[in-house]
């Protein structure tokens, strides 16, 4: 069981405790009070109305924008959530200590998220936030046998949870929509066909897919009469993986458990494509370069590389509750430390990146929340309970407000190894 599903059962399944009778002293309604002064400070814009039990509401924010009413059940929660906001929000709504309407939640943390970005901007925090940086790259490295723990503790959590889910190729990263690919099975056939068409994929050529997942991709490559290879870390995903493709694919598929550092080491110039989806952002900026040095080494002179990921405007740290429960070890990067760091490592950039809107990946999100709410009972309550469901919930929710709110978009850059 991974460490997620361990905390997640580490609580009662049903109602969580209630305070009976709480407030019910003029202390409490004073503390109370005073944090929503602190809140004040911090919620500057949007527009937020806080409940406890019968009191309120007290307004935070700007009051633009459609209202999104808080109902807080538990004190000590907002004593949390002050002392570290970053890990306590998330963890005190999984806990069911305050509750908001499921169509607000992402509003609501895209607005928490505008107001932290407008915090992280002062001169302070950046420099602080500079500092952490720097002891991460230090003191936090995703070696071949961390990033295997990484990939487990989210990947391996149960293919039949990614089932209920996403769309019936499993694609686990952003659709591209356009008018006529408006489905999310449709759009996610478009990203691949896309994808493929700007690496320039053809017949004959041997692909390597790092970070494969499930193996769509892969079975994409090998409908062009190609040859592709896909590795991954995850074991439930390559079982999966080797499982699907049909037999008139067979042969030309293959499927290894094996981080990329070593695949290079035991491949170079194996290949004269590499693609890589979704998985750059959990390599960790500490090894940005390293991670193109071992593409260099894969490709032969000529060859060219797909790199898809993730992209933010600025340099923000990763959301302490996202790294400790969803993604540990990922960083976002922003585009420029994708094509430095590839050109330090001796690649070529043939041409300028694509890069795509936020509101694909928002969408695509959307889409995964409502399908896995849809379909969360088909799941083995034992396993997957009512929190359980909750971190679901706002792991989604929050990272389509991150790109609805806070300009995260999609890069794809191509590059190219010299002759």
């Amino acid at each position: 069981m991974s460490d997620w599903l361990k905390w997640v059962d580490s609580g009662d399944s049903g109602e969580h405790e209630r305070a009976v009778g709480w407030p019910t002293s003029a202390t409490d309604m004073l503390l109370f009070r005073m944090m929503v002064a602190g809140a004040r400070f911090f919620l500057r814009s949007g527009n937020v109305e806080l409940h406890l039990r019968d009191e309120g509401p007290w307004l935070l924010g700007d009051g633009r924008g459609d209202v999104v009413t808080v109902y807080i059940h538990r004190l000590p929660a907002l004593l949390r959530v002050m002392a570290n906001p970053g890990l306590a929000i998330g963890e005190t709504y999984v806990d069911g200590d305050w509750e908001v309407d499921d169509a607000d939640l992402a509003r609501l943390l895209g607005c928490l998220l505008v107001n932290e970005g407008r915090i992280e901007a002062l001169t302070p925090v950046r420099m602080l936030n500079d500092f952490r940086d720097l002891a991460s790259r230090a003191f936090h490295a995703n070696t071949a046998r961390q990033s295997r723990r990484n990939a487990a503790h989210h990947y391996d959590i149960g293919n039949d949870l990614y089932e209920t889910f996403l769309d019936q190729e499993m694609v686990y990263s952003c659709a591209f929509f356009t008018p006529e690919a408006h489905s999310l099975e449709a759009a996610q056939r478009h990203k691949l066909a896309t994808t493929l068409d700007r690496l320039g994929v053809g017949p004959g050529m041997r692909v390597l897919d790092i970070g494969c997942g499930w193996g769509a991709l892969t079975r994409a490559i090998a409908m062009r009469d190609a040859q592709a290879v896909g590795i991954t870390l995850s074991e439930q995903q390559l079982t999966l993986a080797e499982q699907r493709p049909p037999r008139a694919l067979q042969g030309k598929v293959s499927y290894r458990l094996e981080d990329y550092r070593r695949h290079a080491e035991e491949n170079p110039a194996a290949y004269d494509r590499v693609v890589s989806i979704g998985m750059f952002e959990h390599v960790g900026r500490r090894h940005f370069v390293d991670y193109y040095r071992a593409l260099n080494r894969l490709l032969r002179p000529g060859g060219r590389a797909l790199v898809h990921s993730i992209i933010k405007p600025t340099r923000s740290p990763t959301n302490a509750w996202m790294k400790k429960y969803v993604f540990p070890g990922g960083q976002i990067p922003q585009l420029a430390e994708m094509t430095d760091s590839a050109r330090a490592a001796g690649l070529l950039l043939p041409h300028e990146p694509f890069v795509h809107e936020g509101r694909h990946y928002a969408t695509t999100l959307r889409h995964w929340r409502r399908r896995f709410n849809d379909n969360f009972a088909s799941l083995d309550q034992k396993r997957y309970d009512q929190r359980f469901r909750r971190l679901w919930n706002f792991y989604l929710a929050g990272s389509a407000a991150a790109f609805d709110a806070l300009g995260y978009q999609v890069a794809q850059v191509v590059i190219e190894k010299p002759v």
